[in-house]
């Protein structure tokens, strides 16, 4: 799939990534590196174990990687779940599951169109 084709897919305007990163092969070796990158891992083992400053810490990295990748739909996930989990344990792990699932849709979801 070509990049615009992907951004639109995700419901993402390819021209405001293309502006904030300035050239299409900087997008591609970005998203290429997004992909690799470890911390959907941490995401994972945080949730397992139940550890919910591990889990905010990365789900604060993935907002970030994904806000500068413009890739919003991941992005509001993520930042959902950070600021659930921002103040406090959560009271609620319904919650914490349901928006944990939402992100690691939006991840997969990133990641099928990718490959």
């Amino acid at each position: 799939m070509d990049l615009q084709n992907f951004y639109k897919a995700i419901g993402v305007n390819y021209n405001t990534v293309l502006r904030r990163l300035r050239r299409e092969d900087l997008i591609e070796k970005y998203l290429k590196l997004f992909l690799k990158d470890q911390t959907f891992i941490l995401l994972a083992e945080a949730k397992e174990n139940g550890d919910y400053q591990q889990l905010f810490g990365a789900a604060h990295t993935i907002k970030g990687l994904a806000l500068n990748l413009e890739l919003s739909p991941l992005a509001d996930a993520a930042s959902s779940l950070t600021e659930y989990l921002r103040n406090d344990t959560p009271k609620d792990n319904t919650i914490v599951d349901e928006k944990y699932e939402k992100l690691m849709t939006e991840y997969n979801t990133i990641r099928n169109l990718l490959q």
